[in-house]
C-alpha cells in the first residue's frame, strides 16, 4: 500500500513540474514575442523619423474633451493628414483638478517620445522650465495661445492676440450699444495672462474712446457654471445698471444667461468667447447677442504646418515668429456659417505665407 501511495505521489510531482515547465516556457515565448513586435514597432518609428520621411510631431492640447481644444485638435489633424505627418494628440483632461502637474507630466512624456517637434501651450510660468527641457533635448518647441520668455526657445507661436481682442470686443459693444454701456466683465481667474491682457485691450479702448462706456464690475467664475450663476446674482443685485456681460471665458457664460431668464433682463447684451455648443445654441434662441470666437482650428492646423516646415525646411522656412489666429464674431447673421468662416481663415498647404 505504502509503495503505491509513493508512486502516485511521485506520479503527482512529475505532472506537476511537466504543467509548470510547459506554463513557463509558454509565457517566456509570448513575452518574447512581445518584446520582438515592440522593438519592432520602436525601430520603425526611429527609422521613419530619423530619415526625416515621415516627421513625428506632438501636440500637448492644454484640456483634451474640452470643446475649444478639441477644435484645435481637430484642425491639427487635418494638417497632419495633409502632410502626411505622425500626429500624437496627448494632454490633461478638461476634468482634471491638478492641471498644471498634469500638464508638466504630459509634456515630460512628450520628452520621453522623442517626436521632432512639440506644440504646446505655456499658460503660467510654472509650465516655462519644461518647454526650456524640450528645447534642450533638441527637439523644435511651437506655442499655442502663450509664449516663452526666451524666444531663442520657441520657433513659432500661434494665437489670439489678447491685448487686440479687448480692444476688438469694446469696438464691437459700443457699434451695438451706440457707445453706452455698463459692463460687467467675467474672467475665469483674475489673474490667468491671457485674460488679463484682454482686460487690459478692453478698458484701454473704453478709457481713449469711448466716454459713455464703463466697466462696473470684474469677478472671477473659475470657469465653473455654478460659480458664474453666483457671480452673476451678486453683480446684478449690487450693480443693477449693468446692461451688458462680457465674457473672457467660455464656460461660466450659460449660467450668466440663466440668471437673466430667471429674473427677466431680457435687456442685458451678452457677448460670449468661442464657439461652443451651449453657447452657440443660445445665440440661436436670441439668448445671447454673440460671442466672439477665437480660431482654434487654424491654431491647430498652421502648428502643425509650421513645425513640418521647419523639420524639412529648416531656417529655409518663411513663416514668422509670431502669427496672429485671429477672431470671427458670431451672432444670428452668420450663425449657420461661422464654422466655414473659421476654417476659410486658415492658411493652408500650397497658400502662401504672407509677408507682412
Amino acid at each position: 500500500m505504502k509503495k503505491i501511495l509513493v508512486l502516485a505521489i511521485a506520479l503527482m510531482f512529475a505532472l506537476s513540474a511537466f504543467a509548470c515547465t510547459n506554463s513557463a516556457t509558454t509565457a517566456t515565448e509570448t513575452a518574447t514575442e512581445a518584446t520582438a513586435d515592440s522593438a519592432a514597432s520602436a525601430e520603425a518609428v526611429t527609422e521613419t523619423t530619423d530619415s526625416g520621411d515621415v516627421p513625428y510631431i506632438i501636440l500637448v492640447n492644454a484640456l483634451i474633451g474640452h470643446p475649444v481644444y478639441e477644435q484645435q485638435a481637430e484642425g491639427a489633424r487635418k494638417a497632419a493628414e495633409d502632410y502626411g505627418v505622425k500626429l500624437e494628440v496627448i494632454g490633461p483632461t478638461a476634468a482634471t483638478a491638478s492641471y498644471l502637474t498634469d500638464y508638466i507630466a504630459s509634456v515630460e512624456n512628450a520628452i520621453i517620445m522623442q517626436p521632432d517637434a512639440i506644440i504646446g501651450e505655456p499658460d503660467d510660468p510654472s509650465l516655462y522650465d519644461v518647454f526650456y527641457q524640450a528645447h534642450d533635448a533638441g527637439i523644435a518647441v511651437l506655442l499655442t495661445s502663450a509664449t516663452l520668455p526666451d524666444e531663442s526657445a520657441f520657433v513659432a507661436w500661434i494665437g489670439t492676440d489678447n491685448y487686440n481682442y479687448g480692444v476688438t470686443a469694446a469696438d464691437m459693444i459700443a457699434e451695438k450699444t451706440g457707445g453706452t454701456a455698463n459692463i460687467c466683465v467675467v474672467m475665469g481667474d483674475l489673474a490667468t495672462t491671457n485674460q488679463v491682457q484682454q482686460r487690459e485691450g478692453l478698458e484701454d479702448r473704453i478709457a481713449e474712446k469711448y466716454p459713455d462706456m464703463k466697466i462696473v464690475n470684474v469677478v472671477a467664475d473659475k470657469s465653473d457654471l455654478a460659480t458664474a450663476i453666483s457671480v452673476t446674482e451678486d453683480t446684478l443685485n449690487a450693480y443693477p445698471e449693468t446692461d451688458v456681460f462680457i465674457m473672457l471665458e467660455s464656460t461660466g457664460g450659460p449660467g450668466v444667461v440663466q440668471v437673466c431668464q430667471e429674473i427677466g433682463r431680457s435687456d442685458i447684451l451678452i457677448l460670449d468667447i468661442d464657439a461652443v455648443d451651449a453657447t452657440i445654441d443660445n445665440i440661436k434662441e436670441g439668448k445671447v447677442w454673440a460671442t466672439l470666437a477665437q480660431n482654434f482650428y487654424k491654431r491647430g492646423y498652421e502648428s502643425v504646418r509650421m513645425a513640418y516646415e521647419y523639420i524639412t525646411e529648416g531656417d529655409a522656412a518663411t513663416f514668422a515668429q509670431y502669427n496672429d489666429s485671429g477672431t470671427v464674431l458670431i451672432d444670428q447673421t452668420n450663425i449657420a456659417t461661422y464654422e466655414e468662416d473659421l476654417w476659410g481663415a486658415i492658411i493652408y498647404k500650397g497658400t502662401d505665407w504672407p509677408t507682412e
